[in-house]
């Protein structure tokens, strides 16, 4: 006795396209919605404030002349890091901030340069970055070893 197929009365497959599209429309909808379209730099956290007196002490101590650039170096061991803006060395971040703001009041448009040793903490180049920033340089770069 012969079996009747079930494949031989079967008519043509009619898949809906019209759900799928509303769940992929509802998916892109969905993404969007949730997306962050915010630049990374802007979300780091700082505490730093606008300098409130820019120049006086550093202004006298800083010979300023028509510099290209403004290098800031950071050297030292974990616990003791020294800074130096344009060669002159200090050990405290506010004494680097007033220094910036001096040559920022003078000129913002020179790239600041931020050249850090390998030991120095992120956080320490982060801060130099963020008092850039404040003090509205319009290029702040990193400095890297030629290989």
């Amino acid at each position: 006795m012969k079996r009747p197929s079930p494949y031989r009365d079967r008519g043509p497959l009619q898949v809906a396209m019209t759900p799928m599209i509303d769940v992929v429309f509802l998916l892109l909808i969905f993404f969007l919605w949730t997306a962050s379209f915010q630049i990374v730099e802007y979300a780091l956290p700082s505490s730093i404030s606008p300098p409130s007196n820019v120049g006086s002490s550093a202004e006298r101590e800083l010979d300023i002349e028509d510099f290209e650039q403004i290098v800031v170096r950071i050297t030292g061991q974990p616990g003791n890091f020294t800074y130096a803006v344009n060669q002159r060395r200090t050990q405290e971040l506010p004494e680097v901030r007033e220094i910036l703001g001096t040559l920022a009041s003078i000129k913002n448009d020179v790239p600041l340069i931020i050249d850090p040793a390998e030991v120095v903490p992120v956080g320490l180049v982060i801060d130099v970055y963020d008092i850039g920033r404040v003090l509205n340089f319009q290029e702040i770069q990193f400095a890297v070893e030629p290989d």
